[in-house]
């Protein structure tokens, strides 16, 4: 790698430029590029590395300020230092404002300038070594965050919350490409969602996202307004700078990584766009890993529903039994503020609770009259087989409990444990009101189905007895106010002399 540093002397004066390049190529050893026309030179600041711009101020319809806004947007870590010979305190203001280093009134000694040049490239270097240590530590602090944890949402939230902490940021977003429709959708956010929904390229409708992903490359947007200003004390302005970057996953784009900066915050360097780069790599990876867990995870319960639907299909009278009780289950879950990976769990607990029927004959499961009483206990046994097959599957535990304890009884008298209770675990209690009442609903081989009232009397009626008292009142709660509708759930189950 080059380890000179890069000038890029802007001057109409030609002399000047000539007189600059001199001293600073030949004297200090510097690479020293001279342009005398402005627009010549914007170009060079688009196409070439550029650690240092001396300017001229004022240069026909073209100005230093012109120079330092390109050099924002295409080298963010450059030291511009401004050369002018008409000066004045408004302009020396706003230079100084727009983030320049020096400002020099012409005409000065060169030995002025070779100092005004050694400090800024000091400055610029030892920021640069600053970024390589931060690399190396957020770097770090993301792999071990990512080792903890292999979910999706999880692995996403580390990465927003890394990037806000390291970068300065107030709202950021993980948007990842649908391999559908092509769009970028929303995955995950950090801030304000009012705030973040008024800000385009966090939501991928700014030119900028579509670039990105066309591109590849990173793109810095310095034209950001937050009505309101930003949420997070960052100053009052509403002016704002963003990051657009890329997340590849085996050299193709998946998504972007947008933060925004708030206020009167300096702008984002090429330092910390590269500090972003390993960022989005790491997580890009993370999320190809996470991803793929995911549909692994998907095959094999979509495996054992398989299994557990094959169970359901050799008993008539059950068939749609799972899915029934799921709807119920998660309405009662839902009235309880249960979070989206808790009714996650619910789903495939509710699922699969009845796997374990998998080794009840079928001349019990379809015996059309009363059960013996060796009959009953092999029935029994369906919890415990159910969690015998699940339980070496790691990532299935948290549905363990909706398995083995879905026939407990408030009063200790269920089965298998005898729990009582609140010692049933509450994913037993929960899912013990939706069994009984699908049951009280659905046929049977010795009696038709019954009528919602029915299930509403049978909930009333053994409430701190079988049910779980206040789980119970949910459910009839939530019946009254007809946000659980049992006549169009079960309109196929009743019978006519179900309804007579």
């Amino acid at each position: 790698m080059d380890k000179k540093a890069h000038i890029l002397v802007v001057d109409d004066e030609e002399y000047i430029c000539t007189i600059v390049r001199n001293m600073l190529s030949d004297t200090e050893g510097y690479c020293v590029n001279t342009c005398s026309d402005p627009a010549q030179a914007l170009e060079a600041i688009k196409a070439e590395r550029v650690d240092l711009v001396l300017t001229d101020m004022v240069m026909g319809k073209y100005s230093g300020m012109d120079i330092i806004k390109a050099c924002h947007e295409h080298q963010p870590d450059a030291i511009v230092i401004v050369m002018t010979g008409h000066p004045t305190v408004e302009s020396a203001v706003a230079v100084m404002k727009l983030g320049a280093y020096d400002y020099l009134l012409k005409p000065f000694k060169l030995e002025v300038l070779r100092i005004s040049v050694s400090r800024g490239l000091e400055k610029l270097f030892l920021q640069r070594e600053n970024v390589n240590l931060k690399n190396t530590i957020s770097l770090y602090q993301i792999s071990e965050a990512m080792g903890s944890t292999i979910h999706l949402d999880s692995l996403l939230k580390l990465v927003l919350d890394l990037v806000i902490s390291e970068f300065q940021a107030c709202l950021a977003t993980i948007e990842l490409l649908d391999t559908t429709s092509g769009e970028l959708k929303l995955r995950a956010f950090y801030g304000d969602w009012k705030d973040i929904a008024e800000v385009p390229l966090l939501v991928g409708k700014h030119s900028a996202n579509a670039g990105v992903i066309e591109s590849g490359r990173p793109q810095i947007v310095s034209d950001l307004k937050l009505e309101g200003g930003c949420g997070r004390g960052l100053g009052n302005s509403n002016e704002a700078t963003g990051v657009c970057m890329p997340l590849y996953v085996k050299s193709k784009v998946v998504g972007t990584l947008n933060i925004v900066r708030c206020g009167t915050l300096r702008p984002f360097t090429t330092g910390d766009l590269y500090s972003l780069s390993i960022i989005a790599s790491k997580a890009a990876s993370a999320i190809e890993s996470s991803m793929l867990y995911d549909e692994l995870e998907k095959a094999y319960v979509s495996t054992i529903t398989a299994l557990a639907n094959a169970v359901e299909a050799r008993d008539h009278y059950t068939r749609g039994h799972t899915e029934r009780v799921t709807k119920l289950a998660e309405k009662i879950a839902e009235a309880l503020g249960w979070s989206d990976d808790e009714l996650k769990w619910l789903k495939i607990g509710a699922t699969l609770h009845d796997i374990g029927k998998i080794g009840v004959p079928d001349s019990i499961l379809n015996k059309p009259g009363p059960l013996t009483s060796d009959e009953v206990e092999v029935m029994r046994r369906h919890p415990e087989l159910g969690c015998k097959m699940l339980a070496d599957v790691p990532f299935l535990e948290p549905i363990l409990p909706y398995v083995l304890h879905h026939h407990e009884r408030w009063d200790g008298t269920g089965y298998p444990e005898g729990l009582a209770g609140t010692e049933i675990p509450i994913q037993g209690r929960l899912l013990a009101i939706a069994d009984t009442v699908d049951a009280i609903l659905s046929n049977r081989p010795y009696r038709p189905a019954n009528v919602p009232e029915k299930a509403i009397e049978e909930l009333n009626l053994y409430r701190g007895i079988q049910f779980d008292p206040e789980l119970a009142d949910v459910f009839i709660t939530l019946w009254e106010a007809g946000r659980i509708d049992l006549d169009e759930l079960y309109s196929l189950e009743k019978s006519p002399a179900a309804i007579a």
